[in-house]
């Protein structure tokens, strides 16, 4: 249930993401193959070999940056895109299976990893208030409570209600029962409505397999490292913030980011963007999952899905009613989160993880506010000298990463 719930989650994502790189002049049908083959595979990885109950999926706000942040500004091919991508996913898998990985990870501040499990939360939940249309853009400030006499506010709002009332009564799938209420309520009112011809056999794979393009690569470089950045440490926070407190920093991390290492040099080779765990997986943490079975549930889901590009259009138009899982799942996250910081380093660098993420939609650029803003107090509070040389290696790169980046 937990699986299937995360992989119904991440449908509009799958929908989303290969119509950017179509934007970019890839072919979307064969990036819609690319990019479910790759996750159903690494997600597969995920459950068999790393035994996690996690999904993985498309990286959204890092092929958002690629498309319009590397490949317009820059009038690179998405070939060389995707070039860029496959020797990222190299560095990381490089990273992992090396002492560097423990060294990279023995840098990072308690205060700064304890709040990448809150920044992922309300990363979640936002997401899903957004999804649902309870906040909305806004013309004066950036966002503001959606109205319920929107469709998709009333449906998301009543899912979220019936989850609520369930998890008070105890019940450990509450989860689930908000998403079926969802769906139940929209197809009753007409709100979603499912195609007559939901199925659609996958091709246009071999337009995008092995379509890299390495002939401008050295012009990619800060690409290149960007890259690694956020695919290594959005991975540790993102396994920090959904794994049970024993298996941080032991096997099942280690065999987790291997796969997902592999799983975006799968995923590049394919002709699909970069991939990551999905936050989302929170959801099958939600309704009890705990075992490997979810992890091959999700990636049953995702292996339908590549003959059902229609129904993932539909729900695409009315992703309302994944709005309460996310929500839900998301504010589970935010239990137990340690706010008791003493030093104004430490607690000037958990807020502003906690604060970036959700801003941004990125878990690596709230990791980099908060290791830069640490590193800054701490050399003025004369506690320079204590802090790990790997740190100022990081607070430095995220600084060139910031001041390059481009929105």
């Amino acid at each position: 249930m937990g699986g299937i719930l995360t992989a119904l989650a991440l449908l509009a994502t799958f929908a989303v993401v290969p119509a950017l790189w179509a934007r970019a002049g890839a072919p979307f049908v064969g990036a819609y193959v690319a990019t479910l083959l790759a996750a159903c595979l690494a997600t597969l990885a995920a459950g068999l070999f790393a035994r996690q109950p996690i999904v993985v999926a498309p990286a959204l706000g890092i092929n958002v940056w690629l498309v319009y942040g590397v490949i317009y500004p820059l009038g690179v091919a998405w070939q060389e895109a995707l070039a860029a991508c496959f020797i990222a996913a190299l560095l990381v898998l490089l990273t992992v299976t090396t002492p560097l990985r423990r060294i990279f990870l023995a840098s990072m501040p308690r205060a700064i990893a304890e709040a990448a499990r809150g920044g992922v939360g309300l990363l979640v939940v936002f997401t899903g208030l957004q999804m649902g249309k309870l906040v909305v853009g806004s013309p004066l400030t950036v966002t503001m409570l959606g109205s319920l006499s929107e469709p998709a506010a009333f449906v998301a709002l009543a899912g979220l209600a019936v989850s609520l009332a369930f998890w008070a009564m105890g019940v450990r799938a509450a989860a689930f029962w908000g998403v079926l209420s969802a769906v139940l309520l929209a197809l009753f009112e007409g709100f979603l409505v499912l195609p007559e011809a939901p199925f659609l056999l996958p091709e246009g794979l071999d337009r995008t397999a092995f379509a890299l393009d390495f002939a401008h690569l050295a012009e990619l470089s800060g690409v290149v490292l960007a890259l690694w950045l956020f695919l290594f440490f959005d991975t540790c926070g993102t396994f920090a913030a959904l794994g049970e407190a024993e298996e941080v920093h032991g096997l099942a991390e280690t065999r987790t980011l291997l796969a997902l290492a592999a799983g975006n040099v799968v995923a590049s080779l394919l002709g699909a963007g970069s991939v990551t765990l999905a936050k989302e997986s929170a959801a099958a943490r939600a309704v009890g999952a705990r075992t490997p079975l979810a992890a091959c549930a999700a990636a049953a889901v995702l292996l339908l899905a590549l003959f059902l590009e229609p129904v993932a259009a539909a729900v695409l138009d009315f992703s309302a009613i994944l709005a309460p899982l996310l929500i839900f799942s998301g504010c589970l996250l935010l239990k137990g989160l340690q706010l008791d910081w003493q030093q104004a380093s430490e607690h000037v660098a958990f807020f502003a993880v906690l604060l970036v993420t959700p801003l941004s939609s990125s878990l690596a650029a709230g990791l980099g506010a908060g290791m830069i803003l640490y590193v800054f107090l701490e050399v003025f509070s004369g506690r320079g000298k204590k802090i790990h040389p790997v740190l100022f290696f990081f607070a430095g790169a995220f600084s060139l990463y910031f001041a390059y980046y481009t929105p």
